[in-house]
């Protein structure tokens, strides 16, 4: 009955933002407005060029500016196409706005021959990378304190992984992509003498996104495998279970607004060893600043939800809140600082049927 309620509500919210995107031309405008301002702070501050005007509408960018030199063109457009909600840009300079001088960096479908066709390692990830999902591959390392666990207390998580774009192109208005992800998950015995290997799980397999607007939505086909540390076998004799699946996942996302995120979906695993009840659902919620202190610090907060037919549907909850850094002029990278709770069946596939309850915090890396 909790899952039947929590999907339920999650339905009903999903709905209602996708109403509320729909009807609330206003905070769209809004959000253009500042898009628009903060692409011209960036180029009379980065670049020390004097704005004449600035559009943008539905993710496209339009600068005109004087005196342009064509290298400030392709360094303006590389320097605002990085802006969160800003997809392509045109430079113009001042009496030659019917000609772009650089159109590098968009994704829109119109008048640009990479968009009219099938385009090699996209700049992009169109489906964003969930925060609060311990089993999203990244690149992080983790200290997490264990509540009340016969076995561990002081635990390290080292991840490391990443979901790559290999090929992209226009579809329906939007933009479709198929990708590639690839993971290691493993945690450590900080109490152990030289801090135990205790379990590994490897992920792999490709992926297909879709993003039109504010909607994207991410299928994933993937392997798992999950393996025991050698000193932790030797020191406590653990018998070792052979875990392995492939399964298969949907989810679905609603970016209506610049600070807030919605998602929803399931998957199910096709083949297990041992053999494991199939059915996943899964929902979560991610709230961003559309403030940044000092353009390079921004607070954020993030909840994942998980429930599995194999563990009679019991809930899974996972939190994160803390604060990214970022520098959109000069690098996609994004370096969150975060601390984290966890409750519900463990992640970590050798012990996948032990409940644990955990705290902690950690740095995380997204590319």
């Amino acid at each position: 009955m909790r899952l039947v309620r929590f999907a339920a509500y999650l339905c009903v919210v999903l709905l209602g933002s996708m109403a509320a995107a729909a009807e609330d031309d206003a905070a769209a405008a809004h959000d253009d407005v500042y898009l628009a301002g903060f692409a011209a702070a960036i180029v009379q501050r980065d670049f020390g060029l004097e704005v004449e005007r600035v559009e943008v509408s539905g993710g496209v960018a339009r600068i005109v500016i004087d005196d342009l030199e064509e290298h400030h063109a392709e360094r303006i457009a590389d320097a605002v196409a990085r802006i969160k909600g800003i997809d392509r840009v045109y430079v113009f300079e001042t009496g030659d706005e019917s000609k772009a001088l650089d159109s590098a960096y968009s994704n829109d479908e119109e008048d640009d021959e990479v968009d009219n066709g099938v385009e090699l390692l996209p700049r992009d990830e169109l489906f964003e990378p969930l925060i609060a999902d311990p089993r999203e591959p990244h690149f992080s390392a983790i200290y997490q304190w264990y509540l009340d666990d016969p076995e561990l207390t002081h635990v390290g998580a080292a991840n490391f992984g990443e979901t790559f774009a290999l090929l992209g192109g226009p579809i329906w208005g939007g933009r479709w992509e198929i990708g590639l992800l690839g993971g290691v998950f493993s945690i450590f015995d900080l109490d152990a003498p030289s801090y135990d290997l205790v379990n590994s799980d490897f992920w792999v397999g490709p992926t297909l996104s879709l993003r039109k607007s504010w909607f994207s939505t991410q299928m994933r086909l993937y392997h798992q495998s999950s393996h025991l540390g050698d000193e932790y076998l030797l020191r406590t004799s653990t018998e070792r279970e052979n875990l392995s699946y492939e399964g298969v996942d949907l989810l679905m996302s609603v970016d209506p607004f610049s600070w807030a995120r919605l998602y929803a979906g399931g998957g199910a695993i096709v083949h297990s060893d041992p053999h494991l009840d199939p059915l996943i659902a899964q929902g979560g919620g991610e709230l961003e600043s559309p403030w940044a202190l000092f353009d390079a610090i921004r607070p954020i907060a993030a909840f994942d939800y998980k429930a599995r037919q194999e563990q009679d549907w019991r809930d899974e909850f996972s939190g994160s809140a803390g604060v990214q850094l970022e520098n959109p002029r000069v690098s996609k990278l994004r370096v969150q600082i975060l601390a984290n709770w966890f409750k519900g069946n463990s992640p970590n596939g050798q012990f996948f049927e032990r409940r644990i309850e955990t705290i902690g915090a950690g740095i995380h890396l997204r590319f």
